[in-house]
């Protein structure tokens, strides 16, 4: 994923993104740089750590507690580990363009993956992809302003209840705010439709909601 994600750059070189921290526009932390962050929200909450080999190149590990459905509004219990990365792709004045993945595995409740009758209890899993695009305006010293677009694929099971295939898409927005060079408190949303296999997941909104705060080390 990694490597797809460098070969999908552009040869010619833009201008280094900034020093002020972003962790979701389109803006990378910087060569070298490593940054902690927490996010709390729809499905769930979050912990991060995240590398950044190169000034155009992001890379991470997550670990995340969901309540909320991949899909949906059901409610339950799950746990999962991701690998978020952002690649940025285009910089100009204030603009930044980056390329962001988040390849997951959830593990919990089938009530999670869809299964809200007799099933809802037993145990199920999704391995999947997040993939978009996010581009930000870097708005004043202390504020970025994030708009995108990402999608949603993934495959689900449930023990006794079957597999099934899950896709979506969705715009997003966000806003940084930056009270240092360590610092950064962000918002982020994102508001969609995914389909499912017939008689998985009551409803097909796509969602994420997101406060956090994120520290360079």
């Amino acid at each position: 994923m990694a490597a797809a994600l460098f070969a999908a750059a552009p040869a010619s070189a833009d201008r280094p993104t900034s020093d002020d921290l972003s962790l979701i526009s389109g803006r990378t932390v910087g060569n070298g740089e490593v940054v902690i962050s927490a996010g709390l929200g729809w499905p769930g909450f979050y912990a991060e750590v995240l590398f950044s080999p190169s000034s155009k190149f992001d890379l991470g590990l997550r670990a995340h507690v969901d309540y909320g459905g991949l899909i949906g509004t059901a409610t339950g219990v799950a746990g999962g580990l991701s690998i978020p990365m952002r690649l940025h792709v285009y910089g100009k004045d204030d603009i930044d363009i980056a390329i962001a993945a988040r390849p997951f595995v959830l593990l919990g409740e089938g009530a999670i993956f869809g299964e809200e009758g007799t099933f809802a209890d037993d145990f199920g899993y999704a391995i999947g992809l997040e993939a978009g695009m996010r581009v930000g305006f870097h708005v004043s010293n202390s504020a970025t302003f994030t708009v995108g677009a990402a999608g949603l694929f993934a495959w689900t099971h449930v023990n006794d209840a079957g597999g099934g295939a899950v896709g979506g898409g969705a715009p997003l927005i966000g806003i940084e705010a930056n009270f240092n060079r360590q610092t950064v408190f962000f918002a982020e949303a994102l508001a969609g439709y995914a389909g499912a296999a017939e008689n998985r997941f009551g409803r097909h909104m796509w969602m994420r909601l997101a406060l956090g705060i994120g520290y360079r080390l």
